[in-house]
This record gives structure tokens, C-alpha cells and sequence, in this order.
């Protein structure tokens, strides 16, 4: 199966923080999974590192993705951009259009991974 990532998921995810569903964990920690990263994600981690919101360490988190052979991280092209979806932050819009641009290279469903209430109000991506 193939999966977007929220970037708050992967946070809980970096930090294993009590948040994280144990089934997100479980999708995550699977092999045969494929998890795409819209680089706004990494945009955002990196952004929450300088604010000091966060406490995870940026060089870990891109060879944590470059490591694992079933995370792809997905640019923000014109084709995401086309496909941003009205109503949302431009954050969450660019990663549910990365999803949505990579469903249709695919020909196959792609479920995204989030807690944020307005994408799956939206109902535009299946939420896990």
C-alpha cells in the first residue's frame, strides 16, 4: 500500500511520542509500504527545528529518508501545484496535492496519514 505522510505524524513518529496511533506506527514500520513525503514536510520539520518547537535533528531525519527504501520524497512541481485542493493551509494543501499527483503516476489508491481534521473533513485523499 501507498501512503502520504503528515508532517505532524512523522514528527510523532521521529519523537515516539505517545500521539502516534499504533497503527500509524505499524504502517510506518512496514517494508512492504511505501510512505511518500511531500518536501514541504521536510520544509516544515526543518522550520519547526529553528523555532525550537521541536527537538529532532534535521541531518537524522534526511538520512533516516535517504536510508529507507520504501520512503520516496516527492517535490513540490507544478503538477502539486495544480493540484492543491481549496480550503486548506498551503502546507496541508501541498501535501494532500503530492498525494494526489502520486495516486495518479500510480493508477493506484493512496491513503494519507494525518490527524488534521481539515484534510480529512475534505475527504479528498482515504484516511487511514
Amino acid at each position: 500500500m501507498t501512503y502520504i505522510i503528515d508532517t505532524h505524524v512523522f514528527i510523532w513518529f521521529l519523537d515516539r511520542s505517545k500521539k502516534l496511533k499504533p497503527l500509524y506506527h505499524q504502517i510506518l514500520t512496514n517494508d512492504d509500504n511505501n510512505i511518500i513525503f511531500s518536501t514541504i514536510v521536510l520544509a516544515e520539520i526543518k522550520h519547526l527545528i529553528s523555532q525550537k518547537r521541536i527537538s529532532v535533528d534535521f541531518e537524522k531525519v534526511v538520512e533516516y529518508l535517504s536510508e529507507s527504501e520504501n520512503c520516496i520524497i516527492y517535490p513540490v512541481d507544478e503538477d502539486v501545484v495544480d493540484e492543491m485542493p481549496v480550503g486548506l493551509s498551503i502546507h496541508d494543501a501541498l501535501i494532500v496535492a503530492t498525494g494526489l499527483v502520486y495516486r495518479n503516476i500510480l493508477q493506484e489508491e493512496v491513503k494519507i496519514l494525518t490527524e488534521d481534521e481539515e484534510i480529512i473533513q475534505l475527504h479528498i485523499l482515504p484516511v487511514v
